[in-house]
């Protein structure tokens, strides 16, 4: 089962743009695993960016699996998962 969020994170990326963690309602969670990655379609006729969403797990203070979304520079949480 799954929580859909949508809010905006700050994300920091390795030097091959991986994210390696995130900030969250002021909590840093560091990215342990990314599990899946995938484009999202999007209205591009009218302007908008490509969506990249990655499932990925990480801790805070116990591991948990987020789905994350890039548009253009801004990063989201999309989803926690059960």
């Amino acid at each position: 089962m799954s929580k859909y969020i949508n809010e905006p994170i700050t994300v920091h990326v390795s030097k091959e743009f991986k994210p390696t963690a995130f900030i969250w309602r002021k909590r840093l969670y560091r990215v342990i695993e990314i599990l899946s990655w995938w484009r999202e379609p999007s209205e591009w006729w009218n302007g908008e960016p490509v969506r990249i969403l990655m499932r990925v797990t990480a801790e805070c203070k116990s591991p948990g699996t987020y789905e994350l979304c890039k548009s253009s520079t801004d990063w989201s949480i999309r989803r926690l998962l059960d």
